[in-house]
Order: C-alpha cells, then sequence, then structure tokens
C-alpha cells in the first residue's frame, strides 16, 4: 500500500522495527535502587561546600512573587532542571539544535542523519510524544504525529534553552504546559537592544546565514530575527555485506530551510508585560530514505511549513493578585511527493490548524504569618486542532480540548513544596471516514518537593511524583488502514529523587566553581500504544504494551581559573536507564531492552580559555541499541562514541565583537548509525563568523 511508504505515515510505523504486541518494563530492585541512591549521596555530600544558597532569579510585582525556571537555578528547583544561555552554548563550542541535546542528561536522539534528517528527543525511555516543547512561553504541538522536528529551530537566536523534567517550579503558567512528562522551552526574546549576525559554512555545500536585530522603542523592546540553511547532504559513508567494503554517498538528501520571526515586549506600565511573536519556517527537503545491500536510490521529497502568532499579557490586578491571558494561532502543511518506477508520481498533502486560548490568576491569600509564603494559580486552556489532508478516505478530524489546572507552592528559605491538579477533558469528532466522535476526561495530579539539607551548605534534596496522560494522534486514531479510533490514552506515572549541590571556593586565579546533580527515577507508561500486523500488508495501533523505565542522571560543571588569562572548564553527563519489557511474564521477550533505548549515554566537554585560542573537545556516544524487542539476530546496533574539536578567536570588527570558530566534528571519522540503515555523517568542518553589538 503507497501510503505506507509515505513520509509522515513512516513517522507512525517504523516498517524496519517490528513492535510486538507486548509491554515493557524497566526496574532496578529495591537492594539495588538503594545503593544506587547512597552512592549519589555520598558523592554529593563529598562536594558539599559551606555558604548560602543562591536565590533564583524572581520577578515581584507588589509582593506576589512569580519564579521561573532559569540558567544555573538547579540548586532551589523541585523537579530537575538543565538551562543553558545563548553564552553557554557557545562556550561548549553547540552550533545546531543536535548538538545542543548531547548536553542533557536523560534524553535520547532519534536522528535521521545529517543537516536535512528528522531528529526526535525522548526523555528517561517514555517517547518522543510524551516531550513537550515550549517557545516563548507557549507549546508547539503537532496533532498529527504529536511529535515535534527539533531540527526545525536553531542554537542562532536563543537567549535560554532549558529541559525540564516534572512540573517545574514555576505555577504561573498556561496549564498546557503541565499535560507532559518533560518539556524542552526555549527562549528566544532577547536581554538587551543590539544586533548579531552570524554565517556558518561548512562540508558538503552546507551554508547558514542568519541575523537578529533588537531595537528599544519607548517601553517596547522590538526584535527581528532570520535564517537560512542549505546543504547539499551528500556525505561518504561505507556499506558493508559481510567482507564486501564499499564507498557510498548520501544520495537525493539535499535541504533548503529559512525561519523568519518577529516580536515585541512592552511594558505599558510598571506591573504590566504584553509580549507577541510572530514566526515562518519553510523546509523544503529531499528525503535519503534507507539504505539497503544493493541500492539506496530514492525519489522522496518533502516541503513543511510551519507558521504561528501569539501573545501574552501578564499584569497585577492588585497588590495580592496576577493575572495573564494568552492567546495563539498555528498553521502548518507538509507536502509529500513520490516517483514511482514505472515513472508516475504520488503525492499527499496534509494541513493543521490550532486556535488556542489560555488564562490564570496567581494570588498570595495571606500578607503576613506563617503562610505569607503560599502563592495558588488556577490557569485554565482551550485549544482547537482540525486536520486535513488529500487521502481519499481521510476523516478530517477535529479536536477541542479544555484543561483546567489548580496549583499551590509554598517556598520559604529552606523549603520548596508545589502540588497540582491538572483536569483534561478532550473531544474528538471525525467528518467522515470511518471514526466516530469521542470524549476522554482524567485527572492528572503532581507534587514535588526540594529542601535545602542545612543552612551553612549548598546540598538541596528533591523529589517528585507526577501523573500525565497522552491522547492518541490524529495517525494513531484515524490513518487509514493503519489507526484505531477506539485507541485508549497513554498514562504515564512519575517519580524521582535527587540531590543537587554547588560551590565556588576562592576569588581571582586559583578559583573554583563546581556544581553536581544526581536524580534516580522510575516511569511507567501504562496503555502504550505500538503498532502490530493486522495481514501481510496492514498493521494496526493498539493498546497491548505497558512501559516501565529506571535510571540515573547525573551531571557536572566545573570552572578552575587557572591563571589570570587562562580557565578551564569541564562539563559532563552520564545517562543509565532500563527500558525493559515486563508486560507479559510469559512472553520469552519478557526483560529485553526496548528499541532504539541505550542503557548508557554520556557526554564530556572540556575547554581552556586563553589569550590566543580557546579550545573545546566534546566526546559523545552511547552504547548498544537493538531495532526489535524480540533482540533476533542482525538487529543489534552497536555503540558509538565520536569527538569534536572547535577552536575559537575573539576580536574586534567593525566597531563589534567578533567570534570566529573552526570545528572538526567527528574527528575520528567514526562511522555509525543512531537510526538503523541511517548513517550519520563522518569527519566534517564547520567554521563559523559571529558579530555582535550589543547597547
Amino acid at each position: 500500500m503507497m501510503s505506507l511508504g509515505a513520509f509522515l505515515g513512516r513517522r507512525l510505523l517504523e516498517p524496519k522495527v517490528r513492535i510486538p504486541a507486548i509491554a515493557i518494563d524497566i526496574s532496578i530492585s529495591r537492594g539495588r535502587m538503594r545503593k544506587v541512591l547512597a552512592y549519589i549521596l555520598l558523592v554529593l555530600v563529598s562536594l558539599c561546600p559551606f555558604g548560602a544558597v543562591a536565590q533564583p532569579d524572581s520577578v515581584s510585582l507588589q509582593g506576589v512573587e512569580v519564579t521561573g525556571v532559569a540558567p544555573c537555578r538547579e540548586a532551589m528547583a523541585s523537579t530537575p532542571v538543565q538551562a543553558f544561555t545563548q553564552e553557554r552554548l557557545h562556550a561548549l563550542g553547540i552550533g545546531t539544535m543536535t548538538e545542543a541535546l548531547r548536553h542533557i542528561a536523560g534524553i535520547t536522539v532519534r536522528d535521521y542523519g545529517g543537516a536535512g534528517g528528522m531528529k526526535t528527543v525522548s526523555v528517561r525511555g517514555i517517547g518522543a510524544r510524551h516531550t513537550g516543547v515550549v517557545y516563548d512561553g507557549l507549546a508547539v504541538g503537532d496533532c498529527q504525529t504529536g511529535e515535534t522536528d527539533l531540527s526545525r529551530f536553531t542554537v542562532d537566536n536563543m537567549s535560554r534553552l532549558a529541559m525540564v523534567v516534572g512540573d517545574g517550579d514555576d505555577i504561573f503558567v498556561p496549564a498546557r504546559q503541565a499535560a507532559a512528562p518533560a518539556s524542552l522551552h526555549i527562549v528566544t526574546t532577547p536581554d538587551s537592544a543590539g544586533w548579531q549576525a552570524r554565517v556558518s559554512a561548512g562540508s558538503w555545500a552546507t551554508l547558514s546565514p542568519s541575523l537578529r536585530v533588537a531595537l528599544p522603542v519607548g517601553r517596547a523592546m522590538l526584535d527581528v530575527s532570520c535564517n537560512y540553511q542549505h546543504s547539499d547532504n551528500n556525505y561518504p559513508f561505507e556499506l558493508r555485506n559481510v567482507t564486501l567494503v564499499t564507498k557510498e554517498h548520501r544520495r537525493n538528501s539535499r535541504m533548503d530551510a529559512g525561519r523568519a520571526e518577529a516580536g515585541m515586549r512592552w511594558m505599558p506600565a510598571p506591573q504590566t508585560v504584553l509580549t507577541a511573536r510572530a514566526y515562518y519556517y519553510d523546509n523544503d527537503r529531499q528525503l535519503p530514505g534507507i539504505v539497503r545491500l544493493y541500492t539506496q536510490d530514492n525519489d522522496e521529497q518533502l516541503r513543511e511549513r510551519n507558521a504561528f502568532v501569539q501573545s501574552s499579557l501578564r499584569t497585577a490586578l492588585a497588590d495580592w493578585l496576577l493575572w495573564q491571558a494568552n492567546a495563539k494561532f498555528s498553521w502548518a502543511a507538509s507536502a509529500y511527493r513520490i516517483g514511482q518506477p514505472s515513472g508516475g508520481i504520488t503525492s499527499q498533502s496534509y494541513w493543521q490548524r490550532e486556535y488556542y486560548a489560555s488564562t490564570a490568576l496567581l494570588l498570595s491569600p495571606f500578607r503576613a504569618g506563617a503562610w505569607r509564603n503560599l502563592t495558588i494559580d488556577y490557569s485554565a486552556d482551550i485549544s482547537q486542532n482540525n486536520l486535513n489532508c488529500t487521502l481519499d478516505k481521510w476523516g478530517h478530524p477535529q479536536r477541542v480540548t479544555f484543561l483546567q489546572s489548580l496549583s499551590a507552592k509554598y517556598s520559604s528559605g529552606r523549603i520548596t513544596a508545589i502540588a497540582r491538579g491538572l483536569w483534561t477533558n478532550c473531544w474528538d469528532r471525525e467528518n467522515g471516514g470511518e471514526g466516530s466522535s469521542r470524549h476522554e476526561q482524567r485527572l492528572s495530579p503532581s507534587v514535588s518537593m526540594s529542601v535545602r539539607v542545612l543552612d551553612n551548605n549548598r546540598l538541596m534534596l528533591r523529589a517528585f511524583w507526577k501523573n500525565t496522560f497522552r491522547m492518541p494522534t490524529f495517525n494513531e486514531l484515524y490513518y487509514y488502514h493503519i489507526g484505531t479510533d477506539n485507541l485508549l490514552p497513554e498514562t504515564t506515572s512519575q517519580w524521582n529523587i535527587g540531590a543537587v549541590t554547588e560551590h565556588s571556593f576562592g576569588t581571582g586565579v586559583g578559583s573554583l566553581a563546581l556544581m553536581a546533580s544526581a536524580d534516580a527515577y522510575v516511569a511507567k507508561v501504562e496503555d502504550k500504544i505500538v503498532a502490530i500486523p493486522f495481514n501481510m500488508f496492514v498493521w494496526r495501533m493498539m493498546n497491548l504494551a505497558k512501559v516501565r523505565t529506571s535510571g540515573v542522571d547525573i551531571t557536572t560543571n566545573m570552572a578552575w581559573q587557572a591563571a589570570r588569562r587562562h580557565r578551564l572548564t569541564l562539563s559532563a553527563n552520564y545517562s543509565f536507564q532500563r527500558a525493559q519489557n515486563r508486560s507479559n511474564p510469559s512472553s520469552p521477550n519478557y526483560g529485553n531492552q526496548i528499541v532504539y533505548t541505550p542503557q548508557n549515554t554520556f557526554a564530556v566537554t572540556a575547554g581552556w580559555e586563553n589569550p590566543w585560542a580557546d579550545v573545546i573537545v566534546t566526546v559523545d556516544g552511547m552504547d548498544e541499541r537493538w531495532t526489535t524487542n524480540e533482540h533476533s539476530n542482525g538487529t543489534r546496533m552497536d555503540g558509538f562514541a565520536e569527538m569534536d574539536i572547535t577552536l575559537r578567536r575573539s576580536f574586534s570588527l567593525w566597531g563589534a565583537r567578533a567570534v570566529a570558530d573552526a570545528a572538526v566534528l567527528n574527528l575520528t571519522d567514526r562511522q555509525y548509525d543512531i537510526v538503523a540503515h541511517y548513517p550519520m555523517p563522518g569527519r566534517s568542518f564547520r567554521i563559523t563568523l559571529t558579530l555582535t553589538n550589543n547597547k
């Protein structure tokens, strides 16, 4: 059936990965878990310094404090947060979103290869459809696939990038932000006026210029940014067939992508902030397809367009009451075409739209006494999604989602405690096709807490529990011959316990700054949606799996001022996760690691800042993975490690601060796959020049 070969259908169902009707469960024995936690606590205590805990930045509107997620605030967070400023991203030698994701513990990147390949992330083995993406405060969604291709975002215009597992400490947010087990937050709002121009060029005719301008206009800040990316992406690789080795190049891999956006931040009054943003992205790319033994010929193309306009208003209605309102309209279109051996062309087009609005109230009910640090938030969201396509038997589904969130937060000098209840109502309607109307409603609670152990140290302990559920996507419900319209939502429960410590020793030459965090977790997914064969040619979606993951995430950062103009930095993260099939004890696959999930991943970056040229070296990798849950012969993928090295020089040019980067990626020319039969690029080069002039 030709529709199964379509790219969008392939995002729903990977034909090369057979998923049987089994559940997945990951667990560590209680005894082993206690040993792991004891070891983590011992490490952190050994690093525990003395001194006052740094307080997080906050916005105070007449006594009501709104605390958000920001860089270097992990010590106060009740849930794991890994955050990076733009300066931090550049200091790590990061030039793309994929490179940034490597430095986040607990995630698994699924990369289809090269600049034009789709990139999605799974947090702690739960799945890419359970990972939310928040762009300048409002969620990015895809009702068709439930996944967000992160290759459409660039680090060129990012002010901050943060991965939040759980809810985070900011309760004054739209209710939809609490609907995902983890969220990737992208902030593009500039911190100051000025401009930045950047151009990057590299191997395989890769070229990426970008420009960003921020201008103050009265009490408003206006910003405009744009970038373009081209790559032939025809990188070489080796094709092995037993003892026969041939030199090949990726074919049908060209991509051309452009992004433009404009934003505004206006403060008409001291306690009122109005923001607005318009965004457009266009990507015209060829799809190289999988590499087979004797051919990789392919004639597939995909054009994707995404656009949205969004606005947010925050103001103080009283000295104890804050109010915010948000609105967003988003539109996406994808056009897929494939050439046929007979000479014909098959094409499919999809259009989806979302209308979204939200409001929230944050109040501080007590002005004095022990409960003066208590804040309460009520948030309500409503959205409407619809999808149309050119397929003859597509039902043109629509979905209305109404979310309500009630949260309470108590924060003192020693303790931060948060409780939230998220009530979801979802109505689906299919206008035609074989589907029918349906209504789902669920209550999703969560609790989190962080504790400063002692007054004179910076050791923080944290724990959280969160329950969420995910509605099936339109593809899972209604895609022709594949979808099953009576699927149950997937439910997820997360447990986490961790610790974080940070400290600075001395000042000036010889000073040392340390930060370390460790978190142990268990996550359980019920009614996991999997694809099983209905007959020789048709697969169907079923609620047949249970997933339980457990593991440990560890991060550490160090900076040592070795001499007056010499600074050494070290950033490292490590993740251990067991994602095992435990749905059916009688199955021969019980206990197997699930598909595409390594047990061990790591990334280490060492930097040397000096008067001549800064040196940044990154080594990252993962161990073996399997492309089937059965672990059958020929489905094991070897682990790998790759090394990148970057030389950086800062100087003045035309009255602006200039930074020149020269990077060698995959220095050892290691050939590996992240997704089976999609070879990753070997050794490549990238040169980047950045000009910045901030006022």
